[in-house]
């Protein structure tokens, strides 16, 4: 999958991505919303050898991937998908490395994800899931044209330095419906742009 300025790969048991998983998710500040404990060099290893190995599966649901500057090659955050056929679904998600915070960089990717949904894997409906008090995460969900459908209270575990805590949640969604009536309005505005 790529974008304008990204390419999104699936992760491979190399160093490189092993090194970019352990920069993420050993990464206190990145990791601050995600319910998950920081990995050291051991836990990161295993981490990517199930992630890769999870594209080879044959009902593989869970697809995460490494995500590339196309400039220079670098590699800068992960984003994933994870599919529920039973419902034309697929959440999705991305994590990125702080120095390409505030870029723009999470909305190229979550648009593609969204486009990959619906115009390659023929899906009704895309969702993503954040923290509350996540708020560059929520507000980049509405600008790709998510809704909110639910502040679900203390719906999901955080296990933060070997404690366990429930903390709320927020609930985004974009149908078929929604994403092709938003890329036929930026079309209309781009022509009365350019027209006038």
């Amino acid at each position: 999958m790529e974008t304008e300025r990204l390419i999104l790969r699936p992760f491979e048991e190399t160093e490189e991505d092993l090194a970019l998983i352990l920069a993420l998710y050993s990464d206190p500040e990145i990791m601050c919303y995600v319910p998950y404990d920081l990995l050291n060099g051991e836990q990161a290893k295993a981490h990517l050898k199930r992630i890769a190995e999870e594209w080879h599966r044959e009902k593989a649901r869970n697809f995460e991937m490494a995500v590339i500057l196309k400039d220079g090659g670098t590699p800068i955050g992960r984003a994933h998908f994870h599919l529920q056929e039973e419902n034309d679904c697929a959440m999705i998600g991305c994590m990125l490395l702080k120095p390409w915070w505030g870029a723009g960089l999470a909305e190229e990717m979550v648009l593609a994800m969204i486009d990959h949904c619906f115009d390659e894997l023929h899906l009704h409906r895309v969702i993503g899931l954040c923290h509350p008090d996540n708020i560059a995460s929520w507000k980049m969900m509405e600008r790709c044209g998510m809704r909110r459908e639910a502040y679900c209270r203390k719906n999901v575990r955080y296990i933060k330095n070997g404690q366990e805590r429930w903390e709320d949640e927020l609930s985004y969604a974009i149908l078929w419906e929604d994403r092709k009536r938003d890329k036929e309005d930026r079309k209309w505005k781009r022509q009365k742009l350019h027209s006038g």
